[in-house]
């Protein structure tokens, strides 16, 4: 049976749209040559008479909206059959349109957005009930988006759709002269102050102002205000409305009763994101934009028609299926549930793995030596008798067991203080020691606090420590003390997780994906990025990280990749590790200049035409003569919610099912890499889909092939035993691009260490 034999249709799926029926009638338009400043001037100064609009080949249509519109040039009409995406920008406007009329007249929310129409409402659904007695200022609002997006249907061809999505905001309404009189503390917080739009159809905008330094008589002082002012009344300024401060808020306000409040808002929060009541708010909002009159143009109404789901149109669906893992060169063990054949079996390089018996050096605070210890044991020996009421045991021979090693040999090194320096020098002497020894540490293990990660980088023990570790070529794995007081099937799980990052950092390779004989050699590339700011305003210093890359099989070729680097520099590099990884494996695999070559890359962003220029130009330099590419923009932001209404009961009902796929069209599909099953907490919701977008300029357009390899790609992480939320590709780029970045703040860290033997090795795990 072939992989596409496999792949089948799914019945019960919903997406959170709408169709948009073609009007019966053509669009009454002027057509004229387009220039920036007509089309702007046209936009901001037709008063709502008329609507510009950019069409192919340097054109712009003037739409008139009422019957008294003068128009620029000869009336002609326009075939939305013929330029769906007219009909796309039409459809917008004409949303866009009435919420704001509504929010004039009627007051039950305010416009916050244009591209695409946005709304906030002005109340808080229940959200914070008000039997728990908090203000009416600290509350959370529902923001309704409304997008238009082009899909394939099939028989119907392209197809233009409404789709709505709701989150909630945060609000912390009094300002911070209120806040202070009820005692809440300030300093070393972002404040943001109102400002008003450019468009002057949307209303006004928190704009983050500063962080406070100081509070006196009434004045605030800022420190990172980037060009505003460094001095603001408090009046003016308001406590920037996250989470976390909303919770210190509450905190502040209602002493002793705040966690019980601050956990029935977050059950009520996690109520609204389930998915029955995510779909029922969908079709109120659209059941509120067909109860509105609305008109795309002068005399042609917007008409909606059946939502995408169950009984409606709906674009082809597939399942993947979990992927085959290898666990030997042979292909003798092969399984697709990892825990299971690893523990029965052993990994892939079990009889090739060098470091048998580690020699770790465990790095903790003085008073958390004991605890750490018995973690560090239960670790290295696993807990048995740990089991899931269904009989799981997920942790049972800990990482010497499962990995096939022996009894490791373990040194303390204890802090007295939970120092960036203390932790570095804790590391240090256990260099010496090894040093003294001539025996030198396979691992190094980090107590750590979940609280560090608000240090910052320079004065952290966990990058201060791991930098000093890194250099030598010394791996580290981190416990967070939090970790140690979890339940002990939770704990078991996150020391399960731990093995197995563990045993990759060491240089072994797990399994690896058992993937069909093909014609064509292939390799998978990952461009990942990091921005690195030194305070919250500014454009920041963007760094794009490096590119890992993966032959067909996902096996990591840890020797092919990128350094950091600034963005206009990327294309050059690029191109020099394109060169590296295709030469190395061609000579290795012995491919010959006829041979059909791929190369698959995957991007969080949009791949710019510079860095596909890029490619081509390698590719041409290496003379290989049959060559394709695929630029994958692999989209965690995007309009799209996918449920799947078979799913009615259990912990996620709705929520749709790992490998579920949609074909919205011939670039663009929606992939579901988790599912309901990997929902653990009450708080999470539905999964997403990632929204995956082929370039135009990709050669190899075999969308469906594509969809899969990253479906498994997303399994395929050696950091988790379940599915990730991205493939490994993007997954391993940016926490390479992440941790380069926060290594290189501090002052134990050697940019020179990155062709070190370590960075060979998956490190960042």
């Amino acid at each position: 049976m072939t992989n596409r034999d496999r792949i089948h249709r799914r019945g019960s799926l919903w997406l959170n749209s709408v169709l948009v029926n073609y009007p019966s009638q053509a669009m009454p338009a002027a057509v004229v040559p387009y220039a920036r400043e007509r089309f702007n001037e046209a936009l901001d100064r037709s008063a709502g008479k008329s609507l510009p609009v950019r069409l192919p080949d340097d054109e712009m249509a003037l739409v008139p909206l009422t019957d008294d519109t003068v128009l620029p040039g000869p009336e002609t009409w326009l075939d939305t059959r013929q330029n769906p995406r007219l009909l796309s920008t039409l459809v917008r406007e004409a949303v866009f349109r009435q919420l704001r009329h509504i929010a004039e007249t009627r007051g039950i929310y305010k416009v916050v957005g244009r591209k695409p129409p946005t709304v906030e409402t002005l109340k808080d659904f229940g959200l914070v009930p008000a039997h728990l007695g908090l203000p009416p200022w600290l509350t959370k609002r529902v923001v309704i988006t409304f997008e238009t997006r082009i899909v394939e249907l099939p028989g119907a061809g392209p197809t233009v759709v409404l789709t709505c999505v709701q989150r909630l905001r945060t609000i912390i309404g009094a300002n911070c002269e209120e806040l202070t009189a009820a005692g809440v503390g300030l300093i070393g917080s972002y404040v943001s102050q109102w400002a008003a739009r450019p468009d002057p159809a949307l209303d006004d905008r928190l704009e983050i102002a500063g962080r406070v330094v100081s509070v006196e008589g009434g004045v605030l002082t800022l420190a990172d205000h980037a060009g505003g002012p460094d001095r603001i009344p408090a009046t003016e300024a308001f406590l920037e409305p996250t989470r976390a401060n909303f919770d210190s808020v509450v905190e502040e306000l209602t002493q002793r009763r705040a966690e019980r409040i601050i956990a029935e808002i977050t059950r009520r929060e996690a109520d609204w994101r389930w998915g029955e009541v995510v779909q029922k708010r969908v079709e109120r909002a659209f059941d509120f934009i067909r109860g509105a009159e609305l008109w795309l143009a002068r005399g042609v109404p917007l008409e909606l028609g059946p939502l995408l789901g169950e009984g409606a149109p709906f674009p082809s669906a597939h399942q993947f299926p979990k992927p085959i893992l290898s666990f030997d060169p042979g292909g003798r063990h092969s399984d697709a549930w990892a825990q299971r054949t690893l523990d029965k079996v052993g990994p892939y390089d079990r009889q090739t793995f060098e470091a048998k018996r580690l020699r770790i050096a465990v790095v903790c605070e003085a008073s958390q030596r004991g605890r750490t210890s018995e973690v560090v044991a239960a670790f290295l020996e696993g807990m048995p008798d740990v089991r899931s009421s269904k009989g799981l045991v997920p942790h049972e021979t800990g990482l010497v067991g499962r990995f096939r090693l022996q009894q490791a040999s373990v040194e303390f090194f204890e802090v007295s203080a939970a120092t960036g320096e203390a932790y570095a020098d804790a590391a240090r002497r256990a260099m010496s020691m090894a040093a003294e020894r001539d025996q030198p540490w396979d691992l190094g293990i980090l107590q750590v606090r979940r609280e560090w990660k608000e240090l910052p980088e320079a004065s952290s023990p966990y990058w201060m420590a791991k930098a000093t570790f890194l250099k030598r070529d010394v791996p580290t794995q981190a416990l967070a003390t939090e970790m140690m007081h979890l339940s002990a099937f939770e704990q078991a799980c996150a020391l399960a997780n731990a093995s197995l990052a563990t045993y990759a950092k060491l240089g072994g390779k797990p399994w690896l994906l058992r993937t069909k004989g093909s014609t064509d050699h292939e390799l998978v590339f990952g461009l990942g990025s990091s921005t690195r700011k030194t305070g919250r305003k500014g454009a920041g210093e963007r760094v794009v990280g490096i590119t890992t890359v993966f032959s067909s099989e996902g096996n990591y070729l840890l020797d092919a990749h990128t350094g950091a680097v600034p963005f206009q520099e990327y294309p050059a590099c690029l191109t020099e590790v394109l060169r590296k990884a295709v030469t190395r494996v061609r000579d290795e695999n012995a491919w010959r200049p006829r041979d059909s070559v791929r190369l698959v890359f995957h991007a969080f962003t949009q791949v710019r035409r510079e860095t596909a220029e890029a490619v081509a130009q390698a590719v041409q330099d290496l003379g290989l003569d049959r060559v394709t590419f695929a630029f994958l923009h692999v989209a965690e932001d995007h309009p799209w919610t996918l449920l799947d209404l078979s799913a009615r009961s259990g912990k996620c009902a709705f929520g749709p099912e790992r490998g579920q796929a949609i074909e919205l069209g011939e670039r663009e599909w929606l992939v579901s890499l988790t599912g309901r099953q990997q929902v653990k907490a009450d708080g999470q919701g539905i999964p997403a889909p990632v929204l995956l977008r082929l370039h135009g300029d990709s050669t190899f357009k075999d969308m469906l092939y594509l969809s899969r390899q990253v479906s498994d790609f997303a399994c395929h992480s050696w950091r988790t035993f379940g599915p990730s939320r991205a493939p490994i590709t993007l997954l391993y780029a940016d926490e390479i691009a992440k941790q380069l970045a926060g290594l290189e703040q501090t002052a134990a860290w050697d940019r020179d260490a990155v062709t070190g033997r370590i960075m060979r090795k998956p490190w960042f795990l």
